[in-house]
């Protein structure tokens, strides 16, 4: 059977889900970077949280959640919390090189390339969830939360954080179905479902 690709989010929903208000600018690896973000940028230096979105979200028992570091500087994904509402996953001292990914792969993550953390305690199930990137634990913390996806229904317990954040609007949701393998976003900033084969 053929594979397809649905478009399931317009542009301006994904422009603000995005994790800055500035507007990014190609490196010469093709990924969207932003080149107003350093270290020294930020009134809290060690808010490494900023300097990672979601790209891209695998659904179902081997799934996965992939960061970028969209910024111009390596960065270490210590203090940045990949979460849902039961709970967080810790986010190793790992630096990630400008414009690169880091997955966090619910299983083992074999197939996949650039895994920091495996047999991570998230439930990604097609049907129906959420994801956000936190610098802290708190997921109420409007303040921290960093980028955001919600899939399957609305709303989700963190939705309101994320809302209130500017970082994704009432109502809005990724629509999946049972054999849904991945979500992700494209250079155009669309989040796109990919139902699988």
């Amino acid at each position: 059977m053929n594979r397809f690709v649905t478009t399931v989010l317009a542009v301006g929903l994904l422009l603000v889900a995005g994790c800055s208000s500035t507007t990014p600018t190609s490196n010469p690896t093709g990924v969207a970077t932003n080149p107003s973000l350093s270290p020294d940028s930020s009134s809290d230096a060690s808010d490494r949280s900023r300097f990672f979105s979601i790209v891209e979200i695998g659904l179902g028992p081997d799934g996965y959640v992939t960061l970028i570091n969209y910024t111009e500087v390596a960065a270490s994904l210590d203090g940045v919390f990949v979460c849902q509402a039961d709970g967080c996953v810790d986010l190793p001292d790992t630096v990630v090189e400008p414009g690169q990914l880091a997955r966090i792969a619910v299983g083992v993550g074999d197939g996949l390339a650039n895994v920091v953390v495996r047999d991570a305690d998230l439930d990604l199930s097609p049907a129906d969830g959420e994801v956000g990137v936190f610098r802290s634990r708190d997921v109420t913390d409007s303040g921290g939360i960093r980028s955001y996806l919600q899939w399957g229904s609305t709303p989700h317990a963190m939705t309101d954080t994320a809302v209130e954040a500017g970082l994704w609007l009432p109502t809005a949701y990724a629509p999946t179905a049972a054999h849904a393998t991945r979500l992700w976003k494209t250079e155009a900033n669309l989040w796109v479902w990919d139902p699988g084969q």
